[in-house]
């Protein structure tokens, strides 16, 4: 059943800071927090241990003078880790610099500076400065009133569960927590249960397949080939091939220091400026570093950029051009594999070759792009080459040739989907020129009685013509809010998956590998489908639906 417009425009549900209904959703990334309650159809706020856009600004170059004023709380990087709030001199030290929260090897024994304990305690205290602000600064509300649903990479490190569980319940005292997958929450925002969920985030890109909202853990495949392997093959690049000049005389070139080439900076670059290639360049095997830079600056039409930087040991402004064709070669480190970080590509093949055959296409026709370097201009559909060439022309993926013509995007419109949009369109237009002409001629059909007649031959013209029916919403949310929107939508249903009440926690938190049935189910009145998945899914795509509007 359709429902009209309006009364989809009544499920966008208008929060209340004073309601006690609604549950906090929280997305904890390596180097961005999404916060904010369920029902919503964006996070409130972003928490990111970057600076923020204005002392970027300053920083190259703007206005040095506000930039000690405006520092606030920052992080940095060193050899040692450190808790960059607390520790006043190496902040002083690295005061353009941030810390990522974790890493995905945070429990190594052979860490430098630190031991396990240290670690934790540092990590600990550094969750609960950005979860006090999340509660008492930027949502107002009272945490002992509402549960909790957080969206969990399925390989993050334990340790890392078990500090932010540690800090709800004992810092905090919320009444429970959830954890789920974020990858489920994300395939939940397209309204289906099956696809494969792409999650290229900052430390790392892992590809889970999801069958019938059931995450198929033993198939789930992971590369470092992610955001920050993207910055430090961008580091490179503008340390080789990017010398700066002074402002005013173009011809003094310098290299460019170290110190300028902060991981905040490298950021700003990232975001701004690159996007990935649609050129295959790379079709030949063994191919050289050095060719494969001639080739991009000699068949690239990408723009030059110049930034405008500031030398501490000049005291002066410098320019520093980045070469359009840096800007498109830089991506190109995420289709280029190796034994020790696979290609997005091969990790995205390998997953679908191991799993069961007959679900191979459904999940390759079903594949969603999500996370913070998915929103690189273009990633997507040069992913969509990769992989179809790689089915055709790799021998290692001969056993999924028969699936080249079946590879999509849930969030890509098919040629069908387009063409119904015309056709839609077209019929609009029509039916608005038809009515303007009927509303001359209503007093002839009342008289003569052939109004009736004429509303009989256009329900027959319906009948003989149904609407196409969407195979795809198109693009409407953001790649690195979907396991957010997710749980908002997880929320807003009253569902969760395995709660965690704050009575019954010892210290342990549940995980995939002791806790492999996390199909998400809500609570529903007594019947032989009570709690199934399906239920879930077509309740999530009409609320869906239903945020998406309020975009």
């Amino acid at each position: 059943m359709t429902l009209p417009l309006s009364k989809i425009r009544d499920l966008s549900f208008k929060t209340s800071i004073y309601g006690i209904e609604e549950r906090i959703v929280l997305d904890i990334g390596s180097c961005y927090l999404k916060c904010g309650f369920s029902g919503e159809a964006r996070p409130r706020e972003f928490i990111s241990m970057f600076l923020p856009d204005e002392v970027l600004d300053d920083y190259l170059g703007l206005n040095r003078q506000t930039i000690n004023s405006q520092l606030g709380h920052l992080g940095h990087e060193c050899d040692e880790i450190c808790n960059e709030r607390t520790n006043d001199s190496c902040r002083k030290e690295n005061p353009y610099e941030y810390a990522e929260l974790y890493e995905l090897d945070m429990m190594r024994s052979n860490h430098p500076g630190q031991t396990e304990e240290q670690r934790l305690w540092i990590l600990e205290e550094r969750l609960s400065e950005y979860l006090y602000d999340v509660y008492y600064k930027l949502l107002l509300t009272d945490p002992k009133q509402r549960k909790v649903i957080i969206c969990e990479s399925p390989l993050a490190p334990i340790a890392l569960k078990q500090t932010i569980a540690r800090v709800l319940f004992e810092k905090l005292q919320v009444p429970s927590i959830s954890f789920i997958s974020s990858h489920l929450l994300a395939l939940l925002t397209t309204g289906t249960a099956t696809g494969l969920v792409i999650d290229c985030g900052h430390l790392e890109t892992s590809v889970l397949p999801i069958f019938g909202s059931r995450p198929m853990m033993p198939f789930i495949r992971t590369t470092p080939r992610a955001g920050k392997f993207l910055s430090n093959q961008l580091k490179q690049l503008l340390r080789e091939k990017c010398p700066i000049s002074i402002a005013g005389n173009p011809t003094d070139l310098r290299i460019i220091p170290d110190s300028m080439l902060t991981s905040a900076f490298i950021e700003t670059i990232k975001t701004r400026l690159l996007f990935a290639s649609p050129m295959i360049i790379n079709a030949r095997d063994n191919i050289g570093e050095d060719e494969m830079n001639n080739n991009y600056r000699l068949i690239s039409a990408a723009t030059e950029v110049q930034v405008e930087v500031w030398l501490e040991e000049e005291n002066t402004r410098g320019i520093m051009a980045i070469p359009g064709w840096i800007r498109e070669r830089v991506s190109e480190c995420l289709f280029q594999g190796d034994e020790d970080a696979q290609s997005l590509t091969d990790v995205i093949l390998e997953t679908v070759l191991k799993t069961p055959s007959d679900l191979r296409r459904p999940l390759v026709s079903s594949m969603l792009l999500v996370g913070g370097t998915a929103q690189l201009p273009n990633l997507q559909s040069r992913l969509l080459q990769e992989i179809k060439r790689s089915i055709q022309m790799n021998p290692r993926w001969r056993a999924l040739a028969g699936l080249a013509d079946s590879v999509r995007f849930l969030d890509d419109l098919t040629p069908e989907d387009e063409a119904a949009a015309l056709a839609n369109q077209q019929q609009l237009q029509s039916s608005v020129s038809r009515m303007g002409s009927m509303t001359d001629m209503g007093s002839v059909e009342s008289a003569t009685g052939l109004s009736g007649l004429g509303r009989d031959k256009d329900k027959k013209k319906k009948k003989d013509h149904p609407k196409k029916a969407y195979q795809s919403s198109g693009k409407v949310f953001q790649p690195n809010c979907r396991s957010w929107i997710g749980g908002s939508l997880i929320g807003s249903l009253k569902a969760s998956g395995p709660e965690l009440m704050r009575e019954n926690f010892n210290g342990a938190v549940p995980d995939w590998s002791t806790t492999l049935n996390s199909k998400i189910v809500m609570p529903t009145a007594p019947g032989p489908h009570h709690g199934s998945a399906l239920d879930v899914v077509s309740a999530a795509s009409l609320v869906a639906s239903a945020l998406a509007i309020t975009l």
